[in-house]
């Protein structure tokens, strides 16, 4: 039983692994933009700007 369970957990990091790292990454720019002064808001339009990078990176990808 220990076999179909790790396959769970593998297919469970490949799904949302990508998600979380990209919340992580807007939430730690949102931050960075309102503690950080000028530095931060760098961060923050870098870190902010991600997702968008890549939904539209995808989005380009699946039409070629």
């Amino acid at each position: 039983m220990t076999h179909g369970s790790s396959d769970r957990a593998h297919l469970w990091i490949r799904v949302f692994a990508a998600p979380i790292l990209l919340a992580a990454a807007t939430v730690i720019g949102l931050l960075a933009a309102l503690l950080w002064g000028t530095a931060g808001q760098y961060v923050g339009w870098v870190t902010v700007g991600a997702p968008v990078a890549v939904v539209s990176w995808v989005g380009l990808r699946r039409r070629s």
